[in-house]
């Protein structure tokens, strides 16, 4: 398994140009040492999309297991947020986050580029695209310097919290629902994985909403202790 766990939080935010340097900092110096201080969260990400494509930034933290990150410390960081944590989340423009369930996890270590697929499943294709979606992530791991591959869905019900709400005017309207996520040692092997994917008939798959996220490259990944 390449994940450190059986939930992930994943997030992709965008701040202004003017924002950026601090946004950048705030991620190194506080936000992802505070996350990953949060017992069973052993590892954060911070991603950076090359090209200037949009959404700009990814995040994924893993977790133990959904508890880690519905109850518990990550909750209370959350219902207390610090003040340059306040700072910069109310000046999201683009903000888009979901607690999820690791359903299908592939590889070992962590790639220096990635990317990721949003969709959802059609009306009652659910136990269909589940199937697809292991399989799949067992095929792409075994693609030339693809060092992972995971698919995660997103759990209902996450409470509001003072976090949320400072930057609630940037969340988009579309709830995040299954994710397949690909991890490469290069930006070549993982524009193979894409033409590997463009090849798939999506509609047969049972998938009736599939959205492609731009290339990132890994900028910093903290890991706990």
């Amino acid at each position: 398994m390449a994940l450190l766990g059986k939930a992930i939080l994943g997030v992709w935010n965008e701040v202004a140009p003017s924002d950026e340097a601090d946004f950048a900092g705030w991620y190194v110096r506080e936000h992802l040492p505070e996350r990953t201080s949060v017992p069973g969260m052993p590892r954060g990400r911070k991603y950076r999309a090359i090209e200037n494509a949009s959404p700009a930034n990814m995040a994924l933290y893993e977790a133990a297991d959904l508890d880690v990150l519905t109850s518990g410390a990550y909750r209370t960081q959350l219902d207390n947020p610090t003040a340059w944590t306040a700072r910069i989340t109310a000046r999201f423009t683009f903000m888009r986050r979901a607690i999820c369930s690791v359903i299908a996890d592939a590889g070992a270590g962590v790639g220096g580029f990635a990317t990721v697929y949003h969709f959802h499943p059609a009306p009652d294709a659910d136990a269909r695209v589940r199937v697809w979606a292991e399989k799949i992530v067992s095929e792409l791991v075994e693609m030339p310097q693809i060092v992972a591959a995971h698919c995660w869905v997103g759990a209902a019900g996450e409470p509001e919290t003072p976090t949320s709400r400072l930057s609630a005017a940037a969340v988009a309207e579309k709830p995040v629902g299954w994710v397949l996520a690909i991890e490469a040692a290069g930006v070549a092997a993982l524009k193979a994985a894409q033409a590997r994917l463009n090849l798939v008939d999506i509609a047969a798959t049972g998938i009736a909403d599939w959205q492609p996220y731009p290339l990132y490259a890994l900028s910093y990944v903290l890991t706990a202790g």
